[in-house]
């Protein structure tokens, strides 16, 4: 078959249509493309948490014969992957010395932070900055991993003068923020991989009622993806076991720097208030 003019719009166009198992496999195979190229069809497999019989039935449903060949279409449309495999191939290389992890996490954060920025849409990141600043209330939810860049989240958007509340881990407390959401207020939902079931339910809410929803997870794919108004999707390759927060961390900055661009002097006289507080109250530690 001829390949698609571009790969990634032609998995994204018929994500909907794929049995669950292979929805897995498209996000795996969409946001880890460099290793995809070179990777056998058993390796994808295994690191996507798949099996071999599911990888080759994607790539029909695709509408290529085999794996080999969609393969070789990955390989045409994206002549970077060389030097993406390159700093795979150099931070494994280097993964058993101590000495070498100050480097490894500097490197990879780093391009963490890059590739998501790249990724940002400057007119969603105006938009989306324009609803926090329009919301009665802004309640933020997370769980797992996601939670610590909720509890940024909430205190940038605190300190600029906004009403933010965050809420963590679901359950009662989930369930009592969702019942009070109204169609003026706003939703940000953070959510990486592994996706919990509850931050979608509360995208679902938000949907439901009308409220904006701002997303910040790692795949433009992810349930919570397809649930939002704005989605800001970070890149989150970690070198110890867990995911990196980097690319996440970043774009909380970017949005409370896109706040604080649309309404400066309103931003300074909060700041003003706060440090203000913090004198009169001797809250700061003073020799």
């Amino acid at each position: 078959m001829p390949p698609p003019p571009n790969m990634r719009e032609h998995i994204l166009a018929m994500f909907e249509t794929l049995p669950l198992k292979q929805r897995r496999l498209a996000r795996f195979f969409l946001d880890h493309e460099d290793i995809v190229a070179f990777a056998s069809a058993s390796e994808v497999a295994e690191r996507a948490e798949a099996s071999a019989a599911t990888v080759v039935r994607f790539c029909r449903t695709l509408g290529f014969e085999g794996y080999t060949d969609l393969q070789a279409t990955i390989r045409a449309q994206f002549p970077q992957y060389r030097t993406a495999v390159q700093k795979l191939t150099d931070r494994m290389a280097n993964g058993s010395q101590i000495k070498s992890l100050p480097t490894q996490v500097v490197r990879v954060n780093s391009q963490n932070i890059e590739q998501t920025m790249s990724q940002v849409n400057h007119a969603d990141l105006t938009a989306a900055a324009s609803a926090i600043i329009q919301a009665e209330q802004i309640r933020i939810f997370a769980g797992g991993l996601s939670a610590a860049a909720a509890v940024l989240a909430e205190h940038a958007l605190t300190v600029l003068g906004f009403s933010a509340r965050v809420c963590l881990n679901g359950g009662a407390a989930q369930a009592l923020e969702i019942s009070q959401l109204t169609r003026r207020d706003l939703v940000m939902v953070v959510s990486i991989w592994r996706y919990l079931r509850d931050t979608v339910l509360v995208a679902q809410a938000a949907r439901e009622v009308g409220a904006t929803c701002i997303a910040l997870t790692d795949s433009s794919v992810a349930p919570i993806a397809r649930l939002a108004d704005y989605t800001f999707v970070a890149a989150t390759e970690g070198v110890a076991h867990s995911r990196s927060l980097a690319g996440i961390f970043s774009l909380i900055d970017l949005l409370s720097a896109a706040i604080a661009t649309q309404r400066p002097q309103e931003s300074l006289a909060v700041l003003q208030r706060i440090d203000a507080v913090y004198r009169q109250n001797d809250t700061l530690w003073n020799e």
